[in-house]
């Protein structure tokens, strides 16, 4: 149940603030997201880091309610809302990265999430890598795919 709560205050989160006008960033950055997340859970499975409980309808390891909820709204908002500033990129990476963080551990309190070699550290770092990435595909994006310097 956690999985779908988590979907559905997402969506609502989502439809709260996105500019559905500017289609490009919220496209890019929530599948960006969902393919990172689809890996990063593959790998994580295979390598025992830890495991998805009751993922209700599980996809790759993970739950489709996660994938397509805190997931694809998470990372379609971040690529909305990143800042052109670099200084503000870095502050954006550092809450999107701790946010995500706090939803990990209200997954594990909740029971849906329990590391077994992983820890909030090891966790952290990853979340920061994928939107330090996201951040550069965004931002590519914005100035334009392919364009010189």
């Amino acid at each position: 149940m956690p999985w779908v709560i988590s979907f559905a205050i997402s969506w609502l989160v989502f439809f709260a603030l996105a500019d559905r006008r500017r289609y490009m960033p919220l496209l890019v950055g929530g599948l960006a997201a969902v393919i990172v997340q689809l890996l990063t859970d593959n790998m994580g499975h295979y390598l025992n880091l830890y495991r998805i409980s009751d993922p209700v309808l599980p996809i790759f390891y993970s739950s489709a309610f996660f994938t397509f909820g805190p997931v694809f709204t998470m990372g379609a908002l971040f690529g909305q809302y990143l800042p052109s500033l670099r200084w503000l990129q870095g502050l954006h990476i550092m809450a999107f990265s701790g946010l995500f963080l706090l939803e990990e551990r209200m997954f594990m309190l909740a029971g849906v999430l329990v590391y077994t070699h992983w820890d909030h550290f090891a966790s952290l770092l990853v979340n920061t890598l994928v939107f330090t990435g996201l951040a550069w595909l965004v931002e590519s994006q914005r100035v334009g795919w392919g364009s010189p310097g």
